[in-house]
């Protein structure tokens, strides 16, 4: 086991062996502070900012460190009111996209929004690692809200002109994706990764991309990067349950979708994978209960209907598949699984490799995008 120091932690104890020799410099203050927050180290961190506060003629920038702390520390309450005195003095870019971070932390995403759209519109005025900072949360805020043809409009106007900063693509990557711009989705997440190798959002929206091109390999090695970084994330586990549904590895495909639909539990999709990887295990029940769960969230996707009849054929009940082909037959005259249901229901076909090929059609677009991500998008530029 390893124990020793992390390179944040040396870092700290090297600046703390200066402030025993300069205990008054607010230089090396601000440095020991900036790297206790990185070392997690709260308390030393509390500890050199209220011997700033005591020595610096401004206490300002040491009432938003200490705001950063709380943050960190997830005291939301006291970042908001630490926050907001600063802000009632004068606005500031890192002051509202503090505060704005605390909203969003919140789940209060429409409010983080807010907080931060007014510097968008200055955002040549501001420094670029500002601007992409604000930029970033905006984004996250919009795709939070599923304020998805916005927030394209907005990411391809500033790409044009250039003031779509590097790591602001990767959130952008995602909403490309979800907008059904795969072209945009991989040129976008491949620059951020270019800056930020493991930045969640440009190696979901990534590997999407691969299992498009049909490289469900290669983005279960990204979504697993992902998850490094956020093993908490939902839709990370999502597509990972897509990828191994893929790769026809039907019980981990299982595992992954069940664990995503703890974390996401209203992500219809997610279900309707779940139902999938069940209904290919030929565990009738079980896929039974994720397409109602899927149903329960909407009562409007043809799929899904076409599903239900098709798992209550399969399990004998000829009535109730009728009734849900015949909303699929309503809601989408051309859904897929719905005519296969009716060849069961009419005992023309019951073969679970039929099944199997029925579901590699259905998922061969991840998220259930409307098309086939495959039609969608150029093969990647051969690199030499």
């Amino acid at each position: 086991m390893n124990t020793s120091p992390s390179p944040a932690t040396r870092r700290l104890e090297r600046l703390e062996s200066y402030l025993r020799q300069d205990p008054a410099n607010l230089s090396l203050l601000a440095d020991a502070c900036e790297a206790a927050i990185a070392a997690g180290q709260h308390e030393r961190a509390l500890g050199h900012i209220a011997t700033a506060e005591r020595l610096a003629p401004d206490r300002t920038p040491w009432v938003f460190r200490r705001a950063g702390v709380c943050i960190a520390r997830r005291d939301l309450e006291q970042a908001d009111a630490l926050l907001r005195s600063l802000r009632s003095t004068g606005d500031h870019p890192a002051v509202s996209h503090d505060l704005a971070y605390v909203s969003f932390l919140r789940a209060d995403y429409a409010a983080a929004r807010e907080l931060v759209q007014p510097w968008l519109a200055a955002g040549g005025e501001l420094e670029p690692e500002q601007r992409e900072a604000l930029q970033i949360l905006w984004l996250r805020a919009s795709h939070r809200l599923h304020l998805l043809h916005e927030a394209w409009e907005w990411s391809q106007q500033e790409d044009a002109v250039g003031r779509l900063e590097p790591r602001a693509k990767g959130p952008a990557s995602l909403v490309a994706i979800d907008s059904s711009h795969f072209e945009a989705a991989l040129t976008w997440s491949e620059a951020a990764l270019a800056v930020d190798p493991a930045q969640v959002e440009a190696l979901a929206a990534r590997a999407y991309v691969a299992m498009a091109q049909q490289q469900p390999a290669l983005g279960a090695k990204l979504l697993e990067q992902a998850l490094r970084s956020n093993p908490e994330d939902g839709r990370t586990w999502s597509a990972l349950g897509y990828a191994s549904l893929q790769m026809q590895n039907l019980p981990l495909a299982q595992s992954q979708l069940e664990r995503a639909v703890q974390l996401v539990p209203e992500h219809v999709g997610t279900w309707h994978a779940l139902g999938w990887a069940r209904l290919l295990q030929q565990d009738i029940a079980g896929a039974l209960e994720a397409f109602r769960s899927a149903l329960e969230r909407d009562r409007n996707f043809a799929e899904t209907h076409g599903a239900m009849g098709l798992v209550l054929a399969l399990a004998g009940d000829k009535a109730q598949a009728d009734h849900h082909l015949e909303v699929a037959q309503r809601l989408d005259p051309t859904n897929v699984t719905g005519r296969y249901a009716r060849a069961v229901v009419a005992g023309e076909a019951r073969d679970i490799s039929r099944l199997a090929e029925l579901a590699e059609r259905l998922l061969d677009r991840p998220g259930f995008f409307g098309r086939k991500l495959s039609d969608a998008i150029k093969p990647p530029p051969v690199r030499h």
